[in-house]
């Protein structure tokens, strides 16, 4: 949020649209390289699948490890900066006029 608040300041309220577009996409073809190439492990999908199941069961009851700890042992996440960056330079410098994004 802090990111386009400056977006918003120095480009105009009107360009948010257009870099969140590109930035969403930028991080969609980050996170779907990840997955080809093998970075993230299939491990956390389960982790996540066992704790709705123990949360659901024990009504709220037993709460799972914080994901914040969980992922401290575990790499693999999309660096969000680098694909907003890169999803601005894309809708200044390429899409200016907003042609490509319909906006």
């Amino acid at each position: 949020m802090k990111f386009f608040g400056v977006v918003g300041a120095l480009l105009g309220v009107s360009w948010l649209p257009r870099v969140f577009f590109y930035s969403a996409l930028t991080a969609g073809l980050i996170a779907v390289a990840y997955v080809l190439l093998g970075v993230t492990q299939i491990a956390g999908f389960k982790d996540l699948w066992t704790d709705l199941k123990i949360a659901v069961v024990s009504l709220g009851r037993v709460i799972p490890d914080p994901v914040a700890r969980r992922s401290e042992k575990r790499g693999g996440s999309v660096p969000w900066g680098v694909a907003f960056a890169i999803g601005t330079i894309i809708a200044y410098y390429f899409d200016h006029m907003g042609q490509w994004a319909g906006f």
